[in-house]
Order: structure tokens, then C-alpha cells, then sequence
């Protein structure tokens, strides 16, 4: 009963975002961002049936972790729009990252004798988030060093799938420790935490809110320029040793 009114709470919240960004244009600006919430709030339906879920489910579950990395590139796309270089290189890292991941956890089956779509899934969600984490705390801290100014959307975007994320990450420890023990609260916890990321969500981009234009003195792109030299240099020094 509680699992249900948490599932029927995210479908109206969901539905509710969606809404409110036609009507107020937001679609258009943040395509990624708002892609995941339809698809998710698609999937939500749709699993309403019990063959679906039973059949679909990881294949849904796959989908929208797929897609949650749109969310990633979308607080990119704004966060570091001023600084074209150093957006380039998270955005390459980030695609790198979570490839990898996706190839290492789709290819591994095929080594082992006993495979099932459930433990495939579910240690493909946790590499995911891991990566997602990293890759949020990493954005952060390059925020806070060099202080870029956010706007209120961006803030939301960020603050509400950081929620989402951790509280996933938490589950599927807590999961993964003991099935039996967390395996049900687990499950209710993560849908009751992507409401209360949803609600963050409806505040926050309930009208458009811009990006602040970067103060003078954020040197992030010098930085970066410098890192990519530093590191030129390095791997030339290195390639002439091999070659000597």
C-alpha cells in the first residue's frame, strides 16, 4: 500500500514537472534534463502493469540509467558553457567513464557460468552511480574552488539528482549487504528519495532562473590550458625516453 501511494506520488510530481515546462518554455532549454523525467515518467506507467514489469523492468531499469547521464551533460552544458575547454574535457571524461562502465558490466556476464538480468543490472546501476557521484563531487568542487555563480535551476538540477544519486548509492549498499534484511526498504526508500527529488525539481525550475555571467578573476580556462600543456610536455618526455 505504501509502495503504491510513493509509485502514484512520483507519476504526478513527474507529470507535474513535465507540464510546467511546456508551459513555461523550460523544455526547449534543458532538453536532457527534461528527456529523463518523460522517459521516466513513461516508464513509471507503463510498469503500472504487472506482465510489463514483470517482462520490462530492467530493460526499463537500463534505459533510464542510460539516459540519467543526460542530466549530467545538461548541468555541464550551463555550468561550464563560459569555459568551452574545461567543458570538453568533463564532458570526455564523464562519456569515457561511464562507457567503460557499460562495457565492463555487459561483457563480464559472458565470463561466467551463472548470469541472471537482475545481478547484471543491479552492479551496473552501482557502477553507474558510483561514476555519477564521483563526477557530481568532482563538479562541485571545481564550482566552489574557482566560485562560479549558478542560478536557481541549475542549483535544483544539481542539488536534486545529487539526492537521488546518494540515497541510490545507500540503497543499493544496504541492498547488496543483506537482501533480506534491506531488500524491501531498499526499495521503497529509492522511489520515496526520486519524490523527494522531484519536489526539488518542481521548486527549482519552476520558471527560468540564467546563470549569473562569471565575475572577472575565475581562471579556470587559463588552468585548464595549462594542465593540457603540462601534460603535452609530459607525454612527450615520456614517448622520447621509450624511443631512446
Amino acid at each position: 500500500m505504501v509502495s503504491s501511494a510513493i509509485w502514484f506520488t512520483g507519476i504526478v510530481l513527474e507529470s507535474l514537472l513535465l507540464i510546467r515546462s511546456f508551459w513555461t518554455h523550460l523544455f526547449g532549454r534543458y532538453p536532457f534534463f527534461y528527456a529523463y523525467s518523460g522517459s521516466v515518467l513513461l516508464m513509471s506507467i507503463l510498469l503500472l502493469s504487472p506482465s510489463l514489469h514483470r517482462h520490462w523492468y530492467w530493460g526499463a531499469q537500463f534505459f533510464t540509467l542510460t539516459l540519467g547521464c543526460g542530466i549530467l551533460l545538461e548541468i555541464l552544458n550551463h555550468a561550464l558553457s563560459p569555459y568551452p575547454g574545461a567543458e570538453k574535457f568533463a564532458r570526455m571524461a564523464g562519456l569515457t567513464a561511464f562507457g567503460l562502465v557499460t562495457c565492463f558490466a555487459l561483457l563480464l556476464p559472458l565470463a561466467e557460468s551463472h548470469w541472471s538480468a537482475a545481478d547484471t543490472m543491479h552492479e551496473l546501476e552501482r557502477d553507474f552511480r558510483m561514476v555519477q557521484a564521483i563526477f557530481i563531487a568532482g563538479l562541485l568542487a571545481v564550482i566552489s574552488y574557482y566560485r562560479i555563480a549558478l542560478g536557481k535551476n541549475m542549483k535544483g538540477m544539481i542539488g536534486g539528482y545529487g539526492v537521488y544519486v546518494g540515497t541510490s548509492l545507500v540503497g543499493l549498499a544496504l541492498g547488496s549487504y543483506s537482501a533480506n534484511l534491506f531488500g524491501e526498504a531498499s526499495r521503497m526508500f529509492r522511489p520515496f528519495s526520486f519524490d523527494i527529488s522531484m519536489i526539488i525539481w518542481i521548486v527549482a525550475l519552476w520558471s527560468y532562473s540564467p546563470d549569473p555571467v562569471p565575475e572577472p578573476g575565475i581562471y579556470l580556462e587559463e588552468d585548464y590550458e595549462a594542465f593540457v600543456a603540462k601534460t603535452r610536455s609530459a607525454m612527450r618526455s615520456y614517448f622520447r625516453k621509450i624511443v631512446r
